[in-house]
């Protein structure tokens, strides 16, 4: 009788680094006979299953003696340790048209200390970058690296990103170059400012400071409004400096001229009927929109022919005495001249009383 000999096969640690091929389990082997070798040996160990940082033990797998021998196994532990990152290959410098939200890239690549090239997930953090503002701007990102991937917490991603210059303003203009004054108001709608810019409708406007005729007019959400009590006598054309300033520090600056109507002298209105009795209703007489011409002269006679009331200053208004004192009622006679235009008018005014 040839009973079977022992032949006792150890199986050897092993280690691999995260995201790695394993190596070819090996081990040793004892207790040959007769001259025999590995050779009689057949088939691989083998590890659990896993890819994560850890350890798994060594099985026998297939491996297998021929009948000869009696196999004794002893089982070993196989190894996965981290890798660690060594270079992010950061990509070049990027530019977006002002306004406009860069494609920010979804994957770099990283390069590990033992040598893997690896493309990995980025989630960027843009909170600091500003299109609407032209510059030059460097966001972050964090790596979206596997667990068995180790990192230092300044190991970030980079990215340049460089918003370019907004083109400025291209125009600007106003829907009414003309306006009628209104003698009893001091503030009143002239027209809309018009921007033209086919990048962007947000922009900042307003009047220039000190600039030519600007003290007489205001700018509320885009609308021009003339904001003056002053008479500006004989004055019929104004210019103003508008400034238009939009997002990107642009500035666009144009002069607009405006031309304020008079009502020509033969076609005004002069009202020949009051009652001064300080009930609130037509107590005074006058005429306002003498107000925008310059010397201007307004008198009042009785008829007697004497001058009651005079005055070069049409926001004055006669309040149907003469030298403190009470008028009576009828008719008295009204001239007014405009020494700018030569124009002389006069007529008939009805002081009434009860």
């Amino acid at each position: 009788t040839i009973s079977q000999a022992t032949l006792s096969i150890t199986a050897l640690d092993q280690t691999k680094v995260f995201g790695t091929g394993d190596p070819q389990l090996e081990y040793t082997a004892e207790g040959f006979q007769a001259g025999d070798d590995e050779s009689v040996i057949s088939g691989t160990l083998e590890r659990a299953p896993g890819e994560q940082v850890g350890d798994y033990p060594i099985g026998l797998g297939d491996l297998a003696v021929n009948a000869n021998y009696q196999l004794e196994f002893q089982g070993a532990v196989f190894t996965i340790v981290s890798s660690r990152l060594a270079v992010i290959n950061n990509l070049p410098e990027r530019e977006t048209p002002w306004s406009v939200e860069p494609q920010l890239p979804e994957m770099l690549t990283v390069l590990t200390e033992d040598g893997q090239i690896l493309e990995v997930a980025v989630d960027w953090d843009a909170s600091g970058l500003d299109v609407y503002s032209s510059g030059l701007y460097t966001i972050t990102g964090d790596l979206q690296l596997a667990d068995g991937i180790q990192y230092e917490e300044y190991q970030k991603a980079y990215l340049d990103i460089q918003v370019l210059k907004k083109p400025a303003p291209e125009d600007l203009t106003l829907s009414h170059q003309e306006f009628d004054p209104a003698a009893t108001e001091h503030f009143f709608e002239i027209g809309n400012l018009i921007i033209t810019d086919p990048v962007d409708a947000n922009h900042q406007l307003e009047l220039v400071a000190g600039a030519l005729d600007n003290k007489y007019f205001e700018i509320h959400d885009r609308m021009l409004y003339w904001s003056s009590a002053e008479r500006v006598a004989g004055q019929t054309t104004f210019s103003i400096l508008v400034r238009v300033t939009d997002r990107d520090g642009n500035v666009l600056e144009k002069q607009l001229d405006l031309t304020r109507n008079r009502i020509d002298l033969n076609s005004l209105t002069v009202y020949n009927t009051f009652s001064p009795e300080n009930d609130g209703t037509n107590d005074t007489w006058g005429v306002p929109d003498l107000r925008y011409f310059s010397g201007v002269r307004l008198q009042v006679f009785d008829r007697s022919g004497e001058r009651v009331f005079y005055t070069e200053n049409p926001d004055i208004r006669w309040d149907g005495t003469y030298q403190g004192k009470t008028l009576p009622a009828g008719a008295y006679t009204w001239i007014l001249e405009v020494t700018e235009t030569g124009a002389k008018r006069m007529g008939i005014l009805n002081l009434l009383r009860k």
